[in-house]
């Protein structure tokens, strides 16, 4: 049998050093890729409550019924999108600190709900516990240090892009 010889796939090569120098950037430039994240977050919400006030205005239109707290969604997005690339500090705060939180509230669900896997043997019930509490802390720990947890964003944000770097780079050839 005969194996189809396989081109250099140029398109995913360039594509890998582009995100390994995304990744570079970040590194080098933390404060740039916070405030970054914070305009595309802030024009992500705009476009969202664009799209809220389309929703609305068709479902009033469609089905005879009106939609004043989508439409009110839909405002509250657009000022907090502006808010967000018009005081890009403001942006970055609130990011590092949705991101505290949201650790925080994953800790504490996975401790709500580390009781259900005592079912899978108690070894596995106490490691779960255990790192539960470790999450725990460490959202603790980024609630209370925001510039910890800008740090760690953006150490998340340059891990993936040099991870997709390296594997499209691997998989052009």
């Amino acid at each position: 049998m005969n194996e189809p010889k396989r081109r250099f796939d140029w398109f995913g090569f360039i594509i890998g050093l582009i995100s390994l120098y995304a990744g570079y950037l970040v590194i080098w430039y933390p404060l740039k890729s916070l405030s970054t994240v914070a305009v595309i977050f802030g024009v992500f919400v705009i476009l969202r409550g664009v799209y809220q006030l389309w929703f609305g205005s068709q479902m009033t239109r469609f089905l005879g019924v009106r939609s004043g707290w989508t439409i009110f969604g839909a405002i509250v997005n657009i000022i907090i999108g502006i808010i967000f690339i018009s005081h890009i500090h403001v942006g970055v705060a609130v990011i590092v600190y949705m991101f505290a939180i949201w650790f925080l509230l994953d800790a504490v669900f996975q401790i709500l709900t580390s009781r259900l896997y005592h079912f899978f043997g108690k070894k596995y019930y106490i490691l779960i516990v255990i790192v539960a509490c470790l999450n725990l802390l460490f959202a603790i720990i980024l609630l209370f240090n925001p510039v910890l947890a800008g740090g760690f964003i953006v150490f998340m944000l340059a891990f993936f892009f040099f991870a997709t770097g390296i594997s499209e780079i691997i998989e052009a050839f």
